[in-house]
C-alpha cells in the first residue's frame, strides 16, 4: 500500500513546523505541528501490527446466481481484509439498474452491489475499481477488477391459452384423442365386452342393471411443438416510442420462450430452429430442464451487429407437428418457409413480432409529434407505414390459406387463435368414402 497524499502533506507539515520552530526559536511553533507527527507515527504503527492485513492481496468479487430472469436481481459482493475500508465504483450498465444508484458505495471490509436487469441476454458488470484503505486514511492502493457477466434469460410468462392441439400425434400426454383407449377422459359407458379391463368396470352401473358394464376412456397424447424464430432482421423499435421500447428480436426470444413454457408445461415435446444464425437449434425434448436449455439458449443469443448472416431453410417436419413461427413478416425467406410447413402437413401459427410502433399511422397525422429537419430519416415514417401496408397482404394471404397471424401482446396473445384451433378440432366431421 502506498502513503496517501494526505500522509504525506502531514509529513511534510509536521517536519517543516519543527525545523521553522528550531530555527527561529519559537517553541510554541511545535506545538502546530506535533499533531500531525503524531497521526503519522500512529499510522506508521497501525501498519507495523496489521501486516497481514495491509498485504498486496487484491480484492475478490463473489458472485450470487449465475442466471435470472428479466426483472429478476443478483448480489455482486466485493471484499476484502477485514481491517481495511473498501471503496468500489462500477460503471453504469447498459439495460440494467445497480443499488446504490450510481455503482458507487464505501464499506468496512465488503461492499455489496445489487444488479437489476432489465432486458435479456448476457449483462457484463464493471470492470470494478477498487480502493483499500487502512482506517486512518494514511495509505490506500488501488485495483482494477474484471467485468463479471450475468446471464439474463427472457421472461416465460404463463400464457392465458387453452393447451389443446389440433393433432395430437404423440403415445402419452394431456391432449385427448379423437380414439377410445387407455386414459382418464370418460367417453362413455357401455356393456363388458371380452377383453376389457376388469378394474374399469362400473359397478354402480352393473349392480342398477343386473348386466356388467365398463367405463370406456379417451387415450391422451402429446404432440411435437417446433418453435421457428425468424432472426434475419431486428427491426429497432421507432425512434418516437418509449425508452424501453422492445425490438423485434425482443418480442421474438420473449414470444419464444413464452410458448414453450407453456407446451413444456403441458408435457409436450418442444423444439426450436432459427431461420438466421442468433439463435443456436434446440432439440426437442421435454419437461424442466427442456425449459432451462431453451431458455439458456435463446439468453445467448447475439444482437445484431449489422452483418449479414446465411439463412436457413428447415427440409421436412413431421405431419401434425404444431408449428408456431414468430416472425416480423419482412422476409421472403419466411414467408417462403411458413408456405412449405404448411405443404407438409404441419398446423401452423404464426406470431407477429413487428414492433407496434414501425409504421405507425398516427404519425401521418401528425400525432405524437415527430422529430422534424431535413435530414436522412425525415421520411422514415411514411416509408414504415407503406411497407406495413403491404405487409398486410401478405398477413391476409396467410390468412386465406389456413395459417392464423396474432400479433405478440403479452401473455394472452395467443388465446384466440389456440382457442379457436381447439374448437375446430372437437367440431363434428362428414366421414369420407
Amino acid at each position: 500500500m502506498s502513503p496517501t497524499p494526505a500522509l504525506v502533506r502531514a509529513v511534510s507539515i509536521g517536519v517543516g513546523t519543527v525545523l521553522l520552530a528550531v530555527l527561529v526559536g519559537r517553541t510554541e511553533l511545535m506545538l502546530l505541528g506535533a499533531p500531525l507527527l503524531v497521526w503519522a507515527l500512529v499510522a506508521a504503527c497501525w501498519r507495523l501490527l496489521h501486516a497481514d492485513a495491509t498485504r498486496p492481496d487484491s480484492p475478490r468479487i463473489r458472485r450470487g446466481v449465475r442466471a435470472i430472469e428479466e426483472g429478476g436481481s443478483t448480489a455482486i459482493t466485493v471484499t476484502a481484509s477485514p481491517d481495511l475500508l473498501l471503496s468500489v465504483s462500477v460503471p453504469l450498465t447498459a439495460h440494467a439498474d445497480l443499488f446504490p444508484r450510481f455503482g458507487s458505495a464505501t464499506a468496512r471490509h465488503e461492499v455489496p452491489l445489487r444488479v437489476t436487469a432489465t432486458r435479456w441476454g448476457m449483462v457484463k458488470v464493471g470492470p470494478v475499481h477498487t480502493v483499500v484503505a487502512d482506517p486512518l486514511g494514511a495509505h490506500r492502493r488501488q485495483h482494477r477488477l474484471e467485468p463479471v457477466t450475468v446471464q439474463v434469460v427472457p421472461s416465460a410468462p404463463v400464457l392465458d391459452a387453452p393447451t389443446e392441439v389440433p393433432t395430437p400425434i404423440g403415445v402419452s400426454g394431456m391432449h385427448l384423442s379423437r380414439r377410445r383407449g387407455e386414459g382418464t377422459a370418460l367417453s362413455e359407458v357401455r356393456e363388458f365386452r371380452p377383453g376389457d379391463r376388469l378394474h374399469r368396470i362400473n359397478w354402480r352401473v352393473t349392480s342398477r342393471t343386473g348386466t356388467l358394464h365398463t367405463n370406456a376412456t379417451f387415450t391422451e397424447q402429446d404432440t411435437d411443438v417446433l418453435l421457428v424464430t425468424d432472426t434475419l432482421t431486428d427491426v429497432p423499435p421507432a425512434p418516437w416510442a418509449a425508452e424501453d421500447a422492445p425490438s423485434s428480436l425482443d418480442m421474438t426470444i420473449r414470444a419464444t420462450a413464452a410458448i414453450a413454457r407453456h407446451y413444456l408445461i403441458a408435457g409436450d415435446r418442444v423444439a426450436v430452429f432459427d431461420l438466421g444464425s442468433l439463435i443456436g437449434p434446440v432439440r426437442a425434448g421435454t419437461g424442466p430442464r427442456q425449459l432451462r436449455v431453451l431458455t439458456e439458449v435463446l439468453s445467448r443469443a447475439r444482437r445484431a451487429d449489422g452483418q449479414l448472416r446465411p439463412a436457413r431453410t428447415l427440409r421436412t417436419v413431421r405431419p401434425g407437428t404444431l408449428v408456431v413461427v414468430c416472425s416480423p413478416l419482412l422476409s421472403e425467406l419466411a414467408i417462403e418457409q411458413i408456405g412449405l410447413l404448411r405443404v407438409q402437413g404441419a398446423d401452423v401459427i404464426v406470431v407477429d413480432t413487428l414492433p407496434p410502433s414501425i409504421g405507425d399511422l398516427s404519425m401521418l397525422r401528425g400525432s405524437p409529434v415527430r422529430d422534424g429537419g431535413s435530414g436522412p430519416d425525415r421520411f422514415w415514417p411514411e416509408a414504415w407505414a407503406l411497407r406495413r401496408m403491404l405487409r398486410e397482404e401478405t398477413v391476409q394471404e396467410l390468412t386465406e390459406q389456413g395459417v392464423p397471424v396474432t400479433a405478440w401482446e403479452g401473455p394472452a396473445s395467443l388465446a384466440p387463435v389456440l382457442l379457436s384451433l381447439s374448437v375446430a378440432r372437437s367440431a363434428p366431421r362428414r366421414r369420407r368414402g
